[in-house]
């Protein structure tokens, strides 16, 4: 009985070594990305409207830097434009911008009936990509939104296009057609690309693709995301076309309307180049604005090609219990590759 009372606490023991082992093996998150926001952007005591009004006063707009602690992306926008960039002092001159951190809980009064938390502000916009970049008018009225990574050369774009009050005759990407120098970008090809122009005619997920000529960061699309092993041998289990969003050709979309790229990239307000759409089981499932790091598009790929939407009514979901599985597993997440 002794011997016996022995061997089992040491099979408690081993028990407990291993749980330890197991627990220091969790997966952790890694390759976020430690920055300060800049001295000069506005302290703000968050009465918006106020900001607005003020900006205004001195011929200015409010843009609010909707952002998370550790997002690479948001580290990206700050160095290379916001700070980085050769337009910076004259940003500084024309626009207060103001920080909001979406896991944050100062108070902010949004409008003359909305005074919630900063987290609760970044829910009510549904905010899904950081960082989120929301200009306001004179009278506290969204002008324009960008959501997640933009090239120095895009928000330049945009911030011309605020500055300049061209919201008020027409569309952020009208705007580029007219007043872009040149061309930037010729279109790559890749394999998994296929020309269609009846978007109905699939049997697999559909991937619809947005590029221009003016797209900065369509290079980047092909030469990061788009030669990665994984990510193309998701990409096989989808129907991906390539649309120029300038193009008047014809064109049937996924819900069987005829229109043509430029129409419907209008109608759905895609101001990022590259946007791109996954459509299955005849609905929109996701919507990505510019280039992702490895690990959030191969998570928005799996979601759909994995008919994960089937059990997750949301990439957000979907992607929170993904990471826990990793973690679970003794799986590193490199958010910053």
């Amino acid at each position: 009985m002794r011997r016996l009372s022995l061997t089992l606490s040491v099979l408690g023991l081993l028990c407990l070594l291993a749980a330890a082992v197991a627990a220091a093996e969790r997966g952790r998150l890694v390759g976020g990305s430690s920055y300060a926001l800049p001295g000069w952007f506005k302290q703000s005591f968050l009465e918006l409207a106020d900001d607005a009004s003020e900006a205004a006063e001195a011929d200015k707009h409010v843009l609010l830097f909707m952002h998370l602690d550790g997002c690479p992306y948001c580290d990206a926008v700050l160095r290379e434009s916001l700070v980085g960039a050769d337009y910076s002092a004259w940003l500084r001159q024309r626009f207060d911008v103001i920080a909001i951190n979406v896991r944050g809980s100062r108070e902010v009064a949004f409008d003359a009936t909305t005074r919630v938390s900063e987290k609760q502000l970044a829910e009510l916009l549904k905010v899904r990509q950081t960082p989120a970049l929301i200009f306001l008018d004179g009278a506290n009225r969204q002008v324009l939104r960008l959501d997640g990574y933009r090239t120095p050369r895009d928000l330049k774009y945009a911030l011309d296009y605020v500055d300049s009050k061209s919201y008020l005759k027409g569309s952020l990407p009208d705007f580029i057609a007219r007043t872009a120098a040149g061309p930037h970008y010729t279109p790559r090809s890749h394999p998994a690309i296929r020309e269609l122009t009846d978007l109905t005619r699939t049997d697999k997920p559909l991937l619809v693709l947005f590029e221009d000529a003016f797209c900065s960061a369509c290079d980047l699309l092909h030469d990061t995301l788009f030669t990665d092993a994984e990510v193309n041998d998701l990409l096989e289990q989808l129907t991906v076309v390539r649309l120029d969003a300038e193009s008047e050709a014809p064109l049937v979309d996924p819900a069987g309307r005829r229109t043509t790229a430029k129409a419907w990239s209008r109608e759905l307000e895609l101001l990022a180049r590259p946007s791109l759409l996954l459509f299955a089981g005849g609905e929109e499932r996701v919507r990505i604005a510019g280039v992702l790091r490895h690990f959030h598009f191969v998570t928005a790929l799996r979601y759909v090609t994995n008919r994960e939407y089937t059990r997750y009514p949301s990439l957000r979901d979907y992607s929170a219990a993904y990471t826990q599985q990793l973690f679970d597993a003794g799986i590193d997440i490199d958010v910053g590759r």
